[in-house]
């Protein structure tokens, strides 16, 4: 754990010392609420039935959706920019070089990435429920457990994503390929029921589906643990098959780089 604290610190350093843009950003989420209020409450009337067993709220669904798909595109492409980024400048191999077990390494060079992602979606939930959005508050240590399950479901991709850079210098069209599928098919702007008949078998292959059901379950119906265990039981098996197969994956690709000397060459 000291060892995250110390990557973490050291990427919060770097992050903050661009305070303008870290503000402009914050800023930016509390604006963007602002449209999607108004387009929620013009669909509320159409959308209210298919989305009553996940809040029934139009607006709360839509804002728990985009803050799960945004912690998916942490999850999905934070690691292999950073692995990118450590081969380009040559800090990849010093990090590699330390005694820290690989899990950790790459938990912490993730860990700035998500915690700012928390940041970002409590200060979209709490615009959105000064804007009406109802919101199960004593739920919060649920829905954040949930959430933390979303990502270690998506991470894996992640993953796989830098052990392609370490293979190939690039990530291909895999976390492109994850994050539209999943913001198409994952119920992440309207529920999957409506999506068509033919697509469902999709849908239900990704993790998002029962997550975010779950989620908004959870957080906007302020359901319990038993009511959504179903659903978080197929989230973790995806999670734990997946980050079993993703971390062979990385370790083959690691082993692969520094036989043939090329973690230090972009």
């Amino acid at each position: 754990m000291d060892r995250i604290r110390a990557l973490l610190r050291a990427n919060w350093q770097v992050g903050s010392s661009y305070r303008l843009d870290m503000a402009a950003s914050l800023a930016g989420l509390v604006v963007t609420v602002v449209p999607v209020y108004f387009v929620a409450h013009a669909l509320q009337p159409m959308m209210a039935a298919s989305i009553s067993a996940q809040g029934g709220q139009y607006f709360g669904f839509v804002l728990v959706g985009m803050i799960a798909f945004t912690f998916l595109g942490v999850a999905v492409s934070a690691l292999p920019k950073v692995i990118g980024a450590g081969i380009a400048s040559g800090t990849l191999e010093a990090y590699l070089a330390t005694p820290a077990p690989l899990p950790t390494i790459l938990a912490g060079l993730v860990s700035y990435e998500l915690l700012w992602s928390v940041a970002r979606a409590l200060l979209v939930l709490g615009a959105g429920a000064a804007l009406g959005a109802h919101v199960a508050w004593d739920r919060s240590l649920l829905a954040l457990g949930v959430l933390a399950l979303i990502v270690l479901a998506h991470l894996p991709f992640g993953i796989f994503a830098a052990a392609l850079v370490l293979w190939f210098r690039t990530t291909g069209p895999l976390p492109k390929g994850i994050l539209a599928a999943s913001g198409l098919l994952g119920g992440v702007y309207y529920p999957t029921q409506v999506i068509p008949a033919w697509l469902h078998t999709v849908s239900a292959g990704l993790p998002l589906t029962y997550g975010l059901r779950s989620l908004r379950r959870v957080l906007l119906d302020g359901a319990s643990l038993g009511a959504v265990a179903g659903d978080l039981g197929v989230l973790a098996a995806f999670a734990a098959v997946l980050l079993a197969a993703s971390l062979w994956a990385f370790a083959r690709a690691l082993g692969d780089a520094r036989r043939a000397g090329t973690l230090a060459q972009y």
